[in-house]
């Protein structure tokens, strides 16, 4: 538990059992306590705010302090789905003071990231980062220093709908959804993004094309759909396949132009449908998202083959909560990209 709040009795021992005593061991003075120290970017002014760092200390300035503890995603490369409580129970933590060793009961837990994590594709329930759950009196936060960087994944590229021009066309299909950065499973979390920070959700893929055909007393004319292009993230979407003729006779159809694939930051165009001797003109798929541009339904052919053409996948979220009853405290200063209020975090 946090020390006694203010106006209750504190003592000696309450402060040392809860940060630790000096390296000797065995004595313990205050002033031990005032002091400053550096984790990744973040900077501690006391053993915990509020302690004095110079100057006169005394009992009562650990009223309601509590030991601060840094789970560490601010040193190594870039990674993929991680697991805040499974780090710090791997030990991956500084203490701050250094005084003692980790605790979780009424800890002040500070998630820091100040690297690059992506999610995986898939459900727009996967997020980068998720705070596992904690002890009920854990004050929680996390905080994403100006090197931070969580990402969804880029939903992929429909495919462009495939000619079968002796028996009509079969439907383009819809661009994956986008997934999420940060998942928040304990009930009150504070989330702090420092300037140049980045917590962005991963974008929908475009919708693939449809295809078209064109018939007349001299022809029978088809041309299949181009695949849509992937959506911005970490990983980001593929292009979707074009489409291509399934049977018939080989001059009869044209293929289509597989999409773009997506990048960290950036869409990728839909590829062009095919076009059969300026008779029948395949749709396009539609460009995948990205944080200027939505992603795009892909469009359908001219003239239409009955086929219809893929929708656009929806973006992910920028911050999860496991359930409705998650609070989650904001402080942005940095690049917040996608909707924070969605339930459902894997």
């Amino acid at each position: 538990m946090a020390l006694p709040a203010s106006g209750q009795q504190i003592s000696a021992d309450q402060i040392s059992n809860e940060f630790g005593r000096n390296a000797t061991g065995n004595s313990m003075s205050l002033g031990d306590y005032r002091l400053t120290q550096s984790v990744g970017s973040l900077s501690f002014n006391g053993i915990d705010s509020g302690v004095p760092t110079s100057g006169e200390i005394k009992f009562s300035d650990f009223h309601g302090k509590r030991l601060n503890v840094v789970v560490d995603f601010h040193t190594g490369g870039q990674e993929s789905r991680q697991n805040a409580k499974s780090r710090y129970n791997n030990n991956s933590v500084t203490v701050i003071g250094g005084f003692r060793g980790k605790k979780e009961a009424g800890s002040k837990i500070l998630i820091h990231v100040n690297k690059t994590i992506g999610s995986a594709k898939g459900s727009q329930n996967n997020v980068a980062l998720r705070t596992g759950g904690w002890d009920s009196d854990v004050a929680l936060s996390v905080d994403v220093g100006s090197s931070g960087r969580l990402y969804g994944a880029g939903g992929d590229g429909g495919e462009g709908s495939d000619s079968f021009s002796d028996s009509g066309s079969n439907n383009a299909t819809s661009g994956g959804n986008g997934t999420s950065a940060l998942g928040i499973e304990h009930e009150e979390t504070a989330v702090n993004i420092q300037s140049g920070g980045r917590i962005r959700c991963g974008f929908g893929g475009g919708g693939g094309g449809s295809g078209a055909r064109q018939v007349d007393s001299g022809a029978d004319r088809s041309a299949c759909g181009g695949g849509g292009g992937g959506g911005a993230g970490l990983p980001a979407g593929n292009g979707g396949d074009r489409g291509r003729r399934r049977s018939g006779n080989e001059d009869e159809v044209t293929t289509g132009f597989d999409g773009g694939a997506g990048q960290l930051e950036e869409n990728g165009e839909g590829g062009s449908g095919g076009n059969n001797a300026d008779e029948a003109f395949g749709g396009s798929g539609g460009r995948g998202g990205d944080p200027s541009e939505s992603p795009q339904n892909g469009n359908g052919g001219s003239p239409g083959d009955g086929s219809s053409a893929g929708s656009a996948g929806a973006n992910g979220s920028a911050i999860r909560r496991s359930n409705g009853n998650i609070v989650v405290d904001i402080t942005n200063a940095g690049d917040l990209t996608g909707d924070t209020s969605a339930t459902g975090v894997a």
